[in-house]
């Protein structure tokens, strides 16, 4: 997104240090150990947070240059707290791009922070309506991730005849979360055991974090199952694209979640769309990855919990590939527009100037 613009990256989370290091980002982990034991690094400006309190200190040392704006891309109310506080220690606007819904953000101190921003943006359209009606605000923003043109140019994937040394791929991409894929994902991990058994060479390929850590520990090492871990450096993600005959998404069928997470998206959807390969989407219906798919009718769409549709679709997809009636699916040029990586870059840019 910022490719066309100057930025400095500062990160809160140090689940990504390593590769942090290696791209020369900042990690700022925020928030900090409680341990009373780090109140000396705290006070020596080591580190940026300790039980709320932010240290001036760190900041002099690490936020030297002369910034225009702090643009921070948030799903915590405390990355939010803390781009707000540096905001305006140095006196330069805040631009707060929400990237998931949560009661938090609708709190006094954090729907304060939300009203007062220069810029607010949001990554759907129901959730810039909610926002809307919560804080009063008319001139809020709609922007999510775009895919580059690698993404509509990937080859096909592997196709027939199936075997254990060429296997139909299922794939997730992205962080999985308790209270976003929790009382849903582990429905593909039962339908890939059943069909496993008639179709052994079904494989489900899964990249990205886990929060918690030990979220889906005894089924990542099911049969025919592989979790990959963190996708660094990006450009890898594209290999692996290529190499998937689906790609699935997972919504919490949990009420108490999907009350939320309906508002949001995976941030790779777009670049899923653009790669011309089936799409499953495996969940309630009001979620904003199934009014995009429905809208642009792309995409399989399951509404209802069910390992027996789920199976029955999965075998469809592997039928459809065994026949190659099902290679690559067609996107018309319009949707790719509108989900490139270019129209992101153009319409961030705008709101940029605009500030």
């Amino acid at each position: 997104m910022f490719r066309d613009t100057n930025y400095h990256v500062l990160y809160t989370d140090t689940a990504f240090k390593q590769f942090g290091d290696n791209f020369g980002y900042l990690l700022a982990q925020v928030p900090y150990h409680r341990s009373s034991r780090f109140l000396p690094s705290f006070l020596m400006g080591m580190i940026p947070e300790w039980r709320g309190w932010y240290s001036s200190s760190w900041v002099k040392k690490h936020l030297s240059e002369k910034f225009s704006s702090v643009y921070s891309f948030v799903y915590s109310t405390e990355c939010m707290k803390y781009a707000h506080w540096v905001a305006k220690k140095r006196k330069i606007p805040l631009l707060v791009h929400l990237a998931d819904h949560s009661p938090e953000f609708e709190k006094s101190t954090s729907a304060n922070i939300l009203r007062g921003a220069s810029k607010l943006v949001c990554i759907t359209e129901e959730m810039k309506s909610l926002y809307e009606q919560t804080l009063g605000r008319k001139d809020i923003e709609v922007l999510h991730n775009g895919a580059e043109q690698v993404c509509s140019e990937l080859a096909s994937p592997r196709p027939m005849p199936f075997s254990e040394q060429n296997p139909f791929i299922l794939c997730f991409i992205g962080g999985l979360f308790s209270h976003l894929h929790g009382d849903c994902i582990e429905d593909f991990f039962e339908a890939v055991s059943q069909l496993r058994k008639i179709i052994p060479c079904i494989e489900f390929h899964l990249y990205g974090q886990r929060q918690p850590s030990h979220f889906l520990e005894d089924l990542i090492h099911s049969d025919g199952c592989t979790h990959h871990g963190i996708v660094m450096p990006l450009e890898k993600k594209f290999e692996i694209m290529e190499k998937a005959h689906c790609f699935v998404i997972p919504s919490s069928f949990k009420e108490e979640n999907h009350r939320h997470y309906r508002y949001s998206f995976p941030t790779k959807l777009p670049e899923l769309i653009a790669s011309g390969r089936p799409i499953l989407s495996y969940g309630p219906r009001e979620t904003a990855t199934n009014r995009i798919l429905e809208t642009n009718n792309l995409g399989l769409r399951i509404h209802d919990r069910s390992v027996t549709k789920l199976v029955d679709v999965l075998k469809s997809l592997f039928n459809g590939h065994q026949t190659n009636t099902i290679i690559k699916n067609r996107v018309e040029p319009n949707i790719l527009e509108i989900f490139s990586a270019n129209s992101v870059r153009r319409k961030l840019k705008d709101i940029l100037l605009s500030n």
